[in-house]
């Protein structure tokens, strides 16, 4: 693998206040080339202010056109989208996974630290038939009975032509019992109009080990499904290496016990070529902080450690919480002060693939792209 090119899509340091830290970028491509990319604003990591932009590039990410500013209040008072999940649909269509949180009362963080519970949240479908430059109400994914609930990844559309929303669920804000973690994908039939069948992709029934940030996809050509996680063990309060686990079926609703992939990471996003090949690119948060991109020929049984490439490394300092063993209120705190992350590939029409991404500081943080060509 090798870089070719790379580029900023939003530069978060001349942005206004309300748009100077900019996380969880997602990014699509649909037939006629046109790339969109949706990625959370705010004026701070964790802040009540947060919404999701929505841009797109026609020339192969050289320049970018904002389609939507941000979506404002949803519903109006009560909450805000933090992330959004983009997926191409065929020619001009995308469908989007909108991830609402309750910020009708500003001064809450995000995380309880008293009880370990998140915000309410809501899981919101979308649609748009003009290549992202608007979109349709939207209407709310039940997710049921889970709760704590946050969006892991865009929608994916299944070989049956079904569709799956990738979660994870937790526990409510003020639910002072153990959590219990779920990664998880909630299914709909009939194009996104109810969603009632659930596939439990990954679960210690002991909660010692947590599956976080699933990233899901599907093989071109079978179907099958893999997720890769951040996978934590809570008990020594450390990250393990991060596991993956295979689809049983097309369908997304039975899976392999996860098992370690070997790779020192947090959140790491496949993307599956077809012919066993699987492109990854991931978080690499202890020493030296970067992010990386490794290739598997065996549909991630195996990956080739000796080829990975880094395509992005933070240039002064670690990260906090990487020297050692780190309670877990204090993992909740690191993640809002992490200056780079998410990682999020998609495959071009020459083969190529480019991964947004987004980087900083601790003044301000904005979305990037790079090109990455799989062989010399």
């Amino acid at each position: 693998m090798r870089i070719l090119d790379g580029g900023t899509i939003f530069d978060a340091r001349s942005a206004p206040r309300e748009q100077r830290f900019c996380t969880f970028p997602a990014l699509a491509r649909l037939d006629d080339g046109r790339l969109v990319v949706s990625f959370r604003t705010g004026s701070a990591k964790d802040s009540a202010d947060e919404d999701s932009r929505v841009m797109a590039s026609d020339d192969d990410g050289r320049t970018w056109q904002v389609c939507v500013d941000g979506f404002g209040d949803l519903p109006p008072g009560r909450g805000r989208a933090r992330c959004m999940g983009v997926t191409a649909a065929g020619e001009a269509k995308l469908l989007g996974a909108l991830g609402w949180m309750d910020r009708s009362d500003p001064s809450l963080p995000m995380f309880n630290p008293a009880t370990e519970g998140i915000l309410p949240t809501r899981a919101l479908f979308v649609e748009s038939a003009d290549g992202g430059r608007t979109w349709s109400a939207g209407r709310e994914v039940s997710l049921a009975p889970h709760t704590g609930n946050a969006l892991t990844g865009s929608i994916l559309m299944l070989k049956d032509g079904r569709l799956a929303l990738p979660y994870e669920a937790w526990k409510s804000y003020h639910d002072a019992s153990p959590g219990r973690h779920y990664a998880s994908l909630r299914i709909s039939a009939d194009g996104g109009a109810t969603w009632p069948e659930l596939g439990i992709v990954a679960h210690d029934p002991d909660g010692r080990v947590l599956y976080w940030d699933q990233r899901v996809c599907g093989a071109p050509d079978t179907g099958q499904l893999l997720a890769m996680f951040w996978t934590h063990d809570r008990q020594a309060g450390r990250d393990m290496d991060i596991h993956i686990a295979w689809s049983l079926a097309a369908d997304g609703q039975q899976w392999t016990q996860p098992v370690s992939t070997g790779i020192g990471g947090q959140i790491c996003a496949p993307l599956a070529l077809g012919e066993g090949r699987v492109f990854a690119a991931y978080v690499h948060r202890h020493h030296p902080p970067s992010l990386r991109a490794i290739l598997s020929d065996d549909f991630g049984r195996t990956w080739a450690a000796a080829a990975e490439l880094v395509f992005y490394e933070k240039v002064r300092g670690g990260e906090s919480g990487m020297a050692g063993s780190r309670d877990f209120s204090d993992y909740w705190a690191d993640m809002s002060i992490w200056t780079f992350g998410h990682p999020a590939p998609a495959l071009l029409g020459n083969g190529d693939i480019m991964v947004a991404y987004y980087a900083g500081d601790e003044h301000a943080m904005g979305v990037h792209w790079v090109r990455i060509a799989l062989r010399d």
